[in-house]
């Protein structure tokens, strides 16, 4: 072999390596952009008087779910397709938790993808919150203190006794005063929309929860075998609550019970009634400088909020004429998903938007808590 001959394999083999590095680095760094769903920032709470707090049952009257069972999305044969759901993806991993249990549980603390978190709902106010429990590299385990702030749900962790306002977000009393959580993006849809996209998911299983709180009993579960939302007749009524306050309505709803989204960003708030959404679908907003796309499906009544800027580029979005669960942005025609909000198809294909926090809420829970918030559209009729 002469001397050209071995620079040349000596070349190829550097090549080759240098290659090799290269799609070593573009793979790692491509799983870690499919594989990591990151936390997001919640601001400190307020102070909050906690005289203002009523008091209805003792601590864990309402059983929290501390050992979820679950079982295969394909095999859940007791879910009805248009049961409503909190669904979420995290690193990988994608649950559900259907409303039907957590009418009766209200937190589910549960690990997924490797993340320790606490699923929670208020039937009172209509809302839902995905909160990591990781606080001072340490997992807290929430229950339910039967106390409520302006009609909404106040948790408690077992480990300091303190205090957390769901819609906060954060910590109102106790040894973690102030602290907020922070919040993993969730989506409130029905049973049907999210199995479909996500046919390998797993579901908080009716049977097997049922087993474990003997179902029947008025502590566990007083409605039997969570076949029915325990709170479907109260969302049908004018109640407000079970606590009669004098909320301020401002340019709001004369219509308290109307659903809204709502999002909080750089110390601004909004509220996307459901009655707006139904019509436009796709708003290409702005709030507090921040370029905003609020995405909404009327046919599953499921909404998203997120930054609609890419790699430094504004993003103008409007609806997939071929399907509502679809948007598509102007500027390059790609395809994105509404729901998990990643490019499909296009120039923007296994690209994700920056979700925001986004709250569905009705609008009197929403009210209470963010007077200053406005409302898109104006005045709802």
């Amino acid at each position: 072999m002469n001397k050209w001959t071995r620079l040349g394999i000596v070349g190829v083999m550097l090549v080759v390596a240098v290659l090799a590095l290269v799609g070593a680095v573009w793979w790692s760094n491509g799983r870690a952009q499919e594989t990591i769903t990151p936390a997001l920032a919640l601001p400190t709470p307020p102070v909050v008087n906690v005289s203002e707090l009523d008091t209805l049952l003792p601590p864990d009257s309402i059983q929290a779910i501390d050992d979820p069972q679950f079982e295969a999305a394909s095999q859940a044969l007791d879910m009805a397709s248009e049961e409503r759901v909190i669904g979420i993806e995290i690193n990988g991993e994608a649950r559900a938790y259907p409303l039907t249990i957590l009418g009766s549980h209200e937190i589910v603390n549960d690990v997924v993808g490797g993340e320790s978190l606490a699923v929670t709902w208020c039937p009172l106010c209509y809302s839902a919150l995905v909160f990591s429990r990781q606080v001072d590299d340490r997992p807290l385990t929430f229950g339910v203190s039967g106390q409520l702030l302006q009609n909404t749900l106040i948790m408690f962790d077992r480990e300091t006794g303190s205090l957390w306002s769901q819609l906060y977000g954060g910590a109102i009393d106790g040894e973690l005063n102030g602290r907020p959580l922070a919040v993993f993006p969730s989506v409130l849809t029905t049973w049907e929309a999210w199995l479909a996209q996500h046919p390998e998911g797993q579901v908080l299983s009716k049977q097997l929860t049922c087993d474990q709180f003997e179902c029947g009993t008025y502590a566990s579960n007083p409605r039997g075998s969570y076949a029915v939302d325990p709170y479907a007749s109260y969302y049908l009524s004018s109640d407000e609550g079970v606590v009669s306050r004098q909320i301020p309505r401002d340019d709001f709803s004369a219509s308290p019970k109307e659903r809204v989204l709502g999002v909080r960003l750089e110390g601004a708030a909004r509220a996307y009634p459901f009655t707006v959404l139904s019509e436009q679908r796709v708003i290409n907003d702005e709030i507090a400088g921040v370029p905003v796309l609020i995405w909404f499906d009327p046919a599953t009544q499921t909404g998203a909020a997120y930054r609609r800027e890419v790699d430094g580029r504004i993003l103008t979005f409007q609806s997939d004429t071929d399907d509502l669960a679809y948007v598509r942005d102007v500027e390059s025609n790609s395809r994105w998903n509404g729901a998990s909000g990643e490019g499909e198809n296009g120039r923007y294909h296994g690209a994700r938007l920056t979700p925001l926090i986004s709250t569905p809420a009705f609008e009197f829970g929403w009210t209470s808590y963010f007077p200053e918030s406005d409302l898109y559209g104006g005045a709802l009729q």
